[in-house]
């Protein structure tokens, strides 16, 4: 289907250049075109560096074999720079490095109980469906199950919010927004118990 779209627009682009009116890109073929243009200019700058590296120009540098040092930063404000060593040097760091390395710490445990708790669920749910469904004690501890697992899941709903409100108060301090953090959904984490490893391997 992407390749019939494709050829649709390119044949009205020239059936427009064809006819007797100048032909007027359409937003979306200029999009396409600034889309193109920037792949295009990666492209010739890759093959820049590539054809230098094949003609050796990379071969005598200063520092080659040596681990890059990002100590300094030139599109930090001087003053600023120097406020981060300083803190550095007395083995302190910035307060939303700390606000994430905590807000990390609290998903980590969060997903842990949810998964123990995921699990518990199950494997109560495969006990009780071994047995006489019938039974009055079965049906007591079946509702029981669910009622917990429901508490459960409120609970979990509970913390969430609050980790969310957490995070978005700290992509609201962070200097750039790749150091921003995504907000938590419970159904997303449930759909992710199964697929990694246990809470006692964690």
């Amino acid at each position: 289907m992407a390749d019939y779209e494709e050829v649709r627009r390119k044949l009205d682009w020239w059936r427009r250049w064809l006819s007797p009116e100048p032909p007027r890109a359409t937003e979306e073929e200029e999009e396409d075109d600034e889309r193109r243009s920037l792949e295009e200019w990666d492209d010739l700058v890759e093959q820049r560096i590539q054809e230098a590296m094949r003609r050796g120009e990379f071969d005598d540098l200063s520092l080659k074999g040596q681990p890059l040092r990002f100590e300094e930063n030139p599109f930090v404000d001087p003053a600023e720079a120097l406020a981060h060593r300083l803190l550095a040097g007395q083995g302190f760091t910035l307060q939303w490095i700390e606000e994430r390395k905590a807000i990390e710490a609290e998903i980590h445990a969060l997903r842990v109980r949810l998964r123990r708790a995921w699990h518990w669920y199950m494997r109560s749910l495969e006990v009780l469906n071994h047995r006489d469904p019938d039974d009055p004690e079965v049906r007591d501890e079946r509702a029981w199950t669910e009622a917990r697992w429901q508490q459960y899941l409120v609970e979990f709903e509970e913390a969430i919010a609050e980790l969310n409100r957490r995070i978005d108060t700290y992509n609201l301090t962070v200097p750039l927004i790749r150091f921003q953090m995504f907000r938590l959904r419970l159904q997303e984490e449930l759909r992710s118990i199964g697929d990694g490893p246990s809470a006692e391997e964690r």
